[in-house]
Parts: C-alpha cells; sequence; structure tokens
C-alpha cells in the first residue's frame, strides 16, 4: 500500500497532534508591565486590587500573581482563546483578618508566547486609611447662648480618628474667629478641645464650623448655628441622669431623654429612680451641658439656674416615679412623687393565637425587638423576636442586652410575639424612624436604618408607661 503525503500527514497529526498555528517570534522582547501603581495601601481583612496593563508583540501566555504570606499564587491563562497582545490586569484579593505583618513585596510575574518572563514587584502595606476623623463629642445643629453682660460660648468637642489626625480646625467667620490645631494626644488620634469664646453682647446669630482632616486627607465636618438671645422658649428639653458630656454622645438614642413642653417657658418631666440619691439635670440641647443646663442655684436651692458652671443636680429622695415641673424664665420648680394609673403590660397571660378562633389556642403574651439587624432574632419576624425581660420590682420596665458590631445596621419596633408571624396588639413605634425620642402606642413610623457606632454590649430599655427607650453601650 502506497501513502500519499496528505495521508501521511494526517495520520501523524491524530497520532502525534498539530498546531493549527505555529508560534513565530515578532519582536522577540520580553513582556512589558506597567502597573497602576507600585504600592497600595490597604488593611488585614480588607480587599485590594492590583491593576495594569501586560503588552507583549509575541503574545502573551500566562500572568503570576504570588505572596507567600497572602497564600497567593494565581496564574491567569490566556492561550485558551485567540492570541492576546494586550491585557488590562484588575485582579482583586483580600487578605485575611489575622494577617501578621506590615509590609510586603507582591510578585507579578508576566510570561509570554516565546517562554520569556519579566516581573514586577508590587508593595502591599497594613497602614491603609479608609476611615473619616468622627466627632465623639460635638456642639449640636442649633445652640442657643443666653445674652448676658458678658455673653460667653463654651466651644467644646472631641475627635478620634482610627489612624491620626492632621489638624483641626475651629472657625466662627461673623467674628473673625479662627484656629488650628496640630498637636492631639493618643498617640496622635485624639483631640480632646474646650475652649471658651466671648462673644458680643447682642441679639445674634453665628456659624460654627469645626472641621477634622487625618494624615490621608479625610475630613468630617461638624456645624453649628449659634443663637444669642434672651432666654427663649424652647421647643424642645431634655432630662439628663448622666453626669458628662461622653454619656450624651455614646447613645444610640434616648440619652438625654425627651420631656413634656407643658406651657411657654415650661417643662414637664416623669422620671423613674431607681434608687435613692438619683441626680437629674435639664438641657435644651442634646450633645452638651454648655451653654445651657438647667439645675439648682446653689445660691438659692428653690429655683434653678441655666448656668452649666455652677447648676447642682436635683437630687430624688425615694426609689419611685417623679414628675418635676419647672419654668426657665422664672428658675421655679416642684418636685413630686407618684404612681401610674394605667396598668403595666400583662407578661405571661393567655394570649389568643386568633381572636375570632379561640380554638386555635393561646400563647403566653410577650413583647419583644421585631426588625432588622436584631441579634438572635428573625428578620421582622414576630415569631422570633429578640424578648424583652420584664423588670421584677417595676413592671412598666423591659430591657434586653446584645452584642453589636461596629458599623452594623440595626433597626427595630417593639411588638406583642405571635407564633404565626401575625402582627397583634401592643406594639410600639416611633415618633420619628432617624434618631427616635419617644415610643408611640399602637402607631407612629417605622425606624430608620441605624448605624452603630462602636463595637461592644448595648443594653435597650423601655418604659411602658412613660413610652421613652433608650439604647445605648454599656462596655
Amino acid at each position: 500500500m502506497k501513502w500519499s503525503l496528505p495521508l501521511l500527514l494526517g495520520v501523524l497529526c491524530i497520532f502525534y497532534g498539530c498546531k493549527k498555528n505555529e508560534f513565530t517570534d515578532v519582536d522577540g522582547l520580553p513582556p512589558s508591565i506597567s502597573l497602576e501603581t507600585d504600592h497600595i495601601a490597604t488593611e488585614a481583612g480588607r480587599e485590594f486590587t492590583v491593576k495594569g496593563l501586560i503588552e507583549d508583540k509575541d503574545g502573551i501566555r500566562s500572568i503570576n500573581l504570588k505572596n507567600a504570606a497572602f497564600n497567593l499564587d494565581k496564574t491567569i491563562d490566556l492561550t485558551l482563546d485567540s492570541t492576546v497582545y494586550n491585557y488590562n490586569l484588575s485582579y482583586k484579593f483580600k487578605t485575611t483578618a489575622d494577617l501578621e505583618g506590615d509590609s510586603f513585596d507582591l510578585e507579578v510575574t508576566v510570561t509570554d508566547l516565546g517562554g520569556r518572563k519579566t516581573m514586577a514587584t508590587l508593595k502591599v502595606t497594613m497602614d491603609g486609611d479608609f476611615n473619616n476623623p468622627v466627632f465623639k463629642v460635638a456642639p449640636d445643629d442649633a445652640i442657643t447662648v443666653l445674652l448676658k453682660t458678658t455673653t460667653r460660648l463654651n466651644v467644646k468637642f472631641s475627635v478620634d480618628d482610627d489612624k491620626a489626625l492632621q489638624n483641626v480646625n475651629i472657625r466662627i467667620p461673623e467674628i473673625n474667629y479662627s484656629r488650628e490645631v496640630k498637636e492631639f494626644s493618643n498617640s496622635g488620634k485624639t483631640l480632646d478641645f474646650i475652649e471658651q469664646i466671648t462673644l458680643p453682647s447682642a441679639l445674634a446669630t453665628y456659624t460654627l464650623t469645626l472641621t477634622a482632616t487625618d494624615k490621608a486627607g479625610l475630613q468630617t465636618e461638624r456645624k453649628s448655628m449659634i443663637t444669642v438671645s434672651e432666654m427663649p422658649d424652647f421647643p424642645k428639653m431634655y432630662l439628663a441622669d448622666v453626669d458628662n458630656a461622653a454619656l450624651l454622645n455614646s447613645d444610640a438614642f434616648g440619652v438625654p431623654m425627651l420631656i413634656e413642653h407643658s406651657a411657654a417657658y415650661t417643662y414637664r418631666a416623669r422620671y423613674y429612680s431607681k434608687a435613692a440619691g438619683s441626680k437629674i439635670r435639664f438641657v435644651p440641647q442634646k450633645t452638651d451641658f454648655a451653654p445651657i443646663c438647667f439645675g439648682k442655684d446653689p445660691l438659692n436651692t428653690s429655683i434653678l439656674t441655666d448656668d452649666p458652671e455652677v447648676s447642682q443636680a436635683i437630687e430624688l429622695p425615694a426609689k419611685g416615679y417623679y414628675e418635676i415641673s419647672f419654668n426657665v424664665k422664672t428658675g421655679a420648680y416642684t418636685v413630686n412623687s407618684y404612681v401610674p394609673a394605667d396598668a403595666p403590660i400583662a407578661i405571661g397571660s393567655n394570649m389568643l393565637l386568633d381572636g375570632t378562633r379561640p380554638g386555635e389556642g393561646s400563647i403566653p403574651l410577650r413583647i419583644g425587638l421585631v426588625g432588622i439587624g436584631v441579634p438572635n432574632a428573625g428578620s421582622w419576624n414576630t415569631a422570633q423576636p429578640l424578648i424583652l425581660q420584664q423588670d421584677s420590682e417595676n413592671k412598666y420596665l423591659f430591657s434586653v442586652e446584645m452584642t453589636l458590631e461596629a458599623g452594623a445596621t440595626i433597626g427595630f419596633i417593639i411588638q406583642t410575639q405571635h407564633s404565626w408571624g401575625w402582627w397583634p396588639e401592643p406594639y410600639w413605634r416611633w415618633d420619628r424612624g432617624e434618631d427616635p425620642e419617644a415610643n408611640v402606642y399602637n402607631g407612629g413610623e417605622n425606624p430608620g436604618n441605624w448605624k452603630v457606632k462602636t463595637a461592644g454590649k448595648y443594653i435597650f430599655k423601655f418604659d411602658s408607661h412613660l413610652k421613652r427607650s433608650q439604647f445605648y453601650p454599656i462596655n
């Protein structure tokens, strides 16, 4: 049998394989690598992206990214389709949260179809800064300073950065006040600032601007409208049972506690004293005791003074509920104990699953937190709330503790549990979704998406008589 040349070549291809396109050098040069940067600043547990342009006139075979500490050895094979001459590298990688070390060299090696290699080194460091400075304590958006012979504004704030602060600027342009601070405590991470500024003794409005910048250039700005006036009829007033501004600011909501504006210049607070000797004062701004804080006047304890530097707390003599009324113009105030007229929630009593069909059975009445991001609870599921525990001594009080992560989103209402996921009464929503100040019985608004400021253990407290809640860290 005679073998023709074409037939012979076909048989050889079957047994030994044939290349459809034989490789031929174009320029015989190694590949070129143009990385977008030669240094990436990140942090352990965060994703970063290696970007760059790879070129080779002979065609690119593969790209390898390697670092032993990252447990990274990734090869991108580019020979599967048509020949690639230009490749935009964009490779995402996330380091482990427990990574040890501060600086690492990541090797990027490119091989062309001729077997020639080029390597570039990318430095990856763990000193990245991704978080803006945070004002832990700062003035309210609107502040009233009382007009006096010498009118003073206490500028008080505290700002932190997780890496390092660069500068903090304080400005009141209307009086040409400007100050830059560059010296910080806590290894350059913290500024606790307090300064008394004398304002013109005249009715006026000023803008206070605080700007904190960290060494990565990230900024946070806070603005407050400062109104100098005679004693105003404050639209809102708050009861504070804590003794420092940090505790006024660390809560998610509820500290200090909103009280009733009962008449012109007159306010009424209802409060439960957990023990004899509870101390309370009143503030029209939520974030600090300055510039106005109402407490007993040490020179005449039968009236209140507005001066935060001298006002003394009202001390409640025994455990129980109190009603405190006061007038901010005259300083007159009264303190009276009382017994609530409304009945506590009958926790543990039988609740029918279906009021129209008693035969469906009943469950013990319990209330809990229903919403999103609530630990150990379903998502908006009334069958799986985070149960609130009723106080053994005061049946109007409920509480529950939980552990939360910083940056987490949480939002909830207080709702009666139901095995089938129904939404029976009673329930309590909010006077407003963002930064709620009061509960609304069988009504109100659903919560906003509250962001957790600080990781740790939190406590939620609810008083069904006062219709007030508090949610704050207890680390």
